[in-house]
């Protein structure tokens, strides 16, 4: 699992979670990998993608650095399907940077397409990390703002983690045409490895103000059969997530 980037998001992990960032590695070795779990509730960036148990799963390429890769998960109706690409570097003295493409697919209709731009940097220690996230995105539909007026489809996506001994604490905003409708939230969690599984524990806090489009439980402002419209769009959930990642295939000098 890339231990670099998982307290930005549980999601984000999963669909990089066979890069390897070593500076020891050959530029020559290339590395397939596969990864498989479960959630309890899966959430991604604050937003409640499956409130019920969600299993998933991936492959991976990575070859000096560079990645490409799928992951696939269950959400609420139908699957969610991602692809993805990039490069990571990982310097000598604990710094990194990334940067990269991501594509969100769905099957039926849970949700549109959306495609991004990643940008990554950090550093870790033994004992600390931080990590940072800037991801510029297109979304294949229409973000409305708190009074129901559509925005448009372009978003900014910022994340930022500090963590701590298996420890972490994540801050993360919408930007853009999605500020009002995916909004900002909070993640405080621990991860920890267990006879070769990796386990995360988290409780996390959404505020998406007037939630226009009934992301919440509560539905926010939204006035349909199901909702009275008198939500204020906070939402605090928790998950815990059961991951295991395994090699393949490998080849090239060193395999």
């Amino acid at each position: 699992m890339n231990k670099k980037l998982q307290q930005l998001s549980i999601a984000a992990v999963l669909a990089t979670s066979t890069i390897v960032l070593s500076t020891n590695a050959s530029a020559y070795e290339a590395t397939l990998t596969g990864n498989a779990g479960v959630l309890s509730e899966y959430i991604f960036r604050g937003i409640v993608q499956n409130d019920t148990a969600s299993g998933n799963g991936g492959i991976d390429i990575e070859v000096g650095g560079f990645y490409a890769g799928t992951w696939i998960a269950d959400v609420d109706d139908g699957i969610e399907y991602d692809l993805y690409a990039g490069y990571v570097h990982e310097f000598t003295n604990g710094f990194y940077l990334g940067a990269g493409g991501t594509s969100y697919q769905y099957s039926d209709s849970f949700d549109n397409e959306y495609n991004e731009a990643n940008f990554y940097a950090g550093w870790s220690n033994d004992l600390w990390s931080l990590d940072l996230e800037y991801s510029k995105g297109d979304y294949n539909g229409d973000f409305v703002d708190d009074a129901g007026n559509i925005e448009g489809d372009e978003y900014d996506f910022i994340g930022a983690s500090v963590g701590w001994n298996g420890a972490y604490l994540t801050y993360r905003v919408f930007g853009d045409d999605a500020d009002d409708q995916l909004g900002e939230s909070f993640e405080f969690g621990y991860g920890f490895e267990l006879a070769g599984f990796d386990v995360t524990a988290a409780v996390m806090h959404t505020d998406l103000d007037k939630d226009p489009a009934g992301l919440t439980s509560d539905c926010g402002s939204v006035v349909s059969a199901d909702c009275d419209g008198l939500g204020d769009g906070d939402e605090t959930s928790a998950y815990v997530g059961i991951h295991r990642s395994f090699d393949i295939m490998k080849w090239g000098s060193g395999s």
